[in-house]
């Protein structure tokens, strides 16, 4: 048998060993490998996260809110030299007075609206009187009488317990939330610089959120001054649901500029306020949403719109409305941590919007 031991690569009989090229053939196997594998991890963990939602969504939310919180123990520690628990216990109240003043909004425009339920309903008569009449012309046949009768039936209260109960029980879900704020919080390292993985997500996260509160505020107070200039009802109310739905990208935009609707038909006689008051808040919307919000957050997440679009659906399903309202920053956090990975990069590169082939 020859010795083959000192053929070189120049040689006619020379072949290089399999192994050199056993990665480049199996690169496509691998990522094949892995899409398969992040599919069913996928499947599995969104499973798990609807059977445990009672206690998930509350984490969740406390996670996020204490990146909001968070600076304000380290100002408190930096800046004035609070000892960390007096810093942690400041910076909960305070988040709990902003808190208040929301819930002060919301109780003084239901009292408000149960006051003026009366004076509505008159003009739901009204509506319902021309409604039938200009239906009568194009000869639909409608009996006035149990039309107007059903208008007269209608009753807030039962609309009002309703409402109770979902607010009782979000209510208790919230006691959950600033629990596991307080303790997330607490930490000796909390509003300090992180390295690494967890000082990239946390510089995103924080940025994110940051950038939400200050664009949905700027939001929120155009969309008031609008709604204070037509003397809406409400008005207030509406302005505070707006800088909430606004954390729901896309969509929660156009229900909050849609919510004062049924108040403008009610309210007004004329038809320019209620064009008004849906036009004037939606190019406020478009405005600040399209170009001072993409210039705060300079590059941003780096999500491509249908990503965003996926994840509100994915997390909606999931998680109901808290699902949308965190759709966007657990995606974020997603694909950072995708994006670390030599065999995941590509699934980051497609959130992103770019392929990677």
């Amino acid at each position: 048998m020859e010795n083959r031991g000192d053929l070189s690569p120049s040689d006619p009989t020379f072949s290089a060993p399999a192994s050199t090229a056993l990665p480049v053939a199996l690169a496509p196997q691998n990522t094949l490998i892995a899409g398969s594998l992040l599919v069913i991890a996928t499947i599995l963990v969104a499973t798990a996260l609807s059977y445990t939602r009672s206690m998930m969504i509350p984490f969740v939310f406390a996670l996020f809110l204490s990146y909001f919180v968070a600076p304000w123990v380290g100002f408190f520690k930096r800046r004035l030299n609070f000892p960390h628990w007096l810093s942690v216990m400041l910076s909960i109240l305070l988040f709990m007075g902003i808190l208040t003043i929301f819930a002060l909004v919301l109780r003084g425009a239901i009292i408000r609206l149960v006051d003026g339920f009366y004076l509505y309903e008159e003009r739901l008569n009204e509506l319902g009187q021309m409604g039938t009449d200009f239906l009568g012309r194009f000869q639909f046949r409608l009996d006035k009488a149990s039309v107007l009768a059903r208008i007269r039936d209608l009753s807030i209260f039962p609309y009002l317990q309703s409402a109770a109960g979902t607010a009782m029980a979000f209510v208790l879900d919230f006691l959950l939330v600033i629990v596991f704020l307080i303790f997330l919080v607490s930490g000796k390292g909390i509003g300090e610089k992180k390295q690494g993985l967890g000082g990239e997500i946390d510089d995103k996260v924080r940025s994110y959120i940051l950038t939400k509160i200050l664009s949905n505020f700027l939001t929120a107070l155009c969309v008031w001054i609008i709604y204070f200039a037509f003397n809406l009802d409400l008005s207030l109310l509406f302005a505070t649901l707006c800088f909430l739905l606004c954390f729901i990208p896309t969509l929660g935009s156009i229900v909050a500029t849609l919510l004062p609707l049924p108040i403008a038909l009610v309210q007004y006689d004329a038809a320019w306020p209620i064009w008004g008051v849906l036009l004037f808040p939606a190019l406020v919307q478009v405005l600040i949403g399209n170009i001072l919000e993409p210039k705060l957050l300079g590059r941003g997440l780096d999500l491509h719109p249908i990503t965003i679009l996926l994840s509100l659906m994915f997390w909606g399903l999931i998680w109901g409305v808290a699902g949308m309202f965190l759709a966007v920053p657990i995606t974020a956090v997603l694909k950072i941590i995708l994006d670390k990975h030599p065999l995941t990069h590509h699934f980051s590169e497609v959130l992103a919007g770019r392929s990677p082939i």
